[in-house]
């Protein structure tokens, strides 16, 4: 039993997680904060508002960036590396302590998810200005830092995807919608809300229509929703590949560049090593249902 499923919550519907236990699985992103556990039970017992966890988060990556483009000691990138953690760790929580304490809104979630996304960006601008400092080209620089940007925004879509399917699966509450467009939208959540769908909502629509694709190719319909695909979102060995494309885990790449000394090593890391990885789940995945679908047919 973990630490969060001994919390005490106050009704049924507060709970840390997103899944029900027997759907939960090992997500490997986490593994670079194994402690988070007992950092979100401490801010629960503080009664720390989650809306104050994300601010903290954002604040650590924006730090950090700073540091990635003004550090030139071992000092400076060490520091960098533990704001890196820091904001990863915090990011961790504010889902978690939202759940907790039944607190979750709209807003949160967008300052969350554009957070996410400012904070990131940042650190790219800031690997690729790293790069240009040090003698590489400009535009190899920014074509780097435009395909690092492009791959990790789009691995992580592709992770949000599998999982917003494996929980509507689950029988679990969406908080994070497949559309997360909203006529009812107003105020600062309205425009929140159109600044996501400008930053990730074509992203969110290209990896929909990719994952389509290719389950046609495997033999399943288009349509996500239906029965037939119950299978394709099903495998929790597939979530838990899934979930090493999260952004925990490119915030991980990017520690171990900062303590090898070079920031600039983030995006050949992400474009190269991580699109490897993702490219591998992709085949794979087609692979196997592909082969499972033959031998259905035969």
């Amino acid at each position: 039993m973990t630490i969060l499923a001994q919390m005490p919550v106050s009704s049924e519907t507060e709970s840390p997680h997103k899944l029900p236990p027997q759907r939960r699985y090992f997500n490997i992103s986490v593994l670079w904060i194994f402690y988070y556990e007992r950092v979100i039970r401490t801010l629960y017992r503080l009664r720390i508002r989650h809306e104050v966890a994300t601010v903290a988060s954002i604040g650590a990556g924006l730090a950090a960036a700073w540091l990635i483009v003004t550090a030139h000691t071992l000092s400076g990138f060490l520091l960098a590396a533990l704001l890196v953690h820091a904001k990863d760790l915090f990011d961790a929580c504010d889902g978690a302590l939202a759940r907790l304490t039944n607190t979750g809104h709209r807003l949160g979630r967008f300052m969350d998810t554009i957070g996410d996304g400012v904070v990131f960006t940042a650190w790219i601008a800031a690997g690729a200005y790293r790069g240009w400092e040090q003698g590489v080209p400009l535009p190899v620089t920014l074509a780097l830092g435009v395909a690092a940007w492009l791959s990790l925004f789009l691995q992580c879509s592709y992770f949000n995807y599998h999982q917003l399917h494996y929980v509507r699966r689950s029988g679990a509450a969406l908080a994070s919608r497949l559309d997360e467009r909203a006529e009812s939208d107003s105020g600062i959540v309205g425009v929140l809300a159109g600044v996501y769908d400008l930053w990730f909502g074509w992203q969110d629509r290209m990896i929909a229509r990719f994952d389509g694709w290719q389950r046609e190719l495997a033999g399943f319909p288009a349509d996500p929703l239906d029965p037939a695909n119950n299978a394709w979102f099903d495998r929790r060995n597939f979530m838990v590949a899934n979930s090493a494309l999260c952004f925990g885990t490119h915030a991980f790449v990017l520690i171990v560049c900062l303590l090898a000394g070079s920031a600039f090593w983030f995006l050949p890391a992400v474009i190269v090593g991580m699109n490897l990885y993702w490219i591998t789940i992709i085949l794979t995945r087609w692979l196997v249902f592909r082969r499972g679908m033959a031998v259905l047919v035969a």
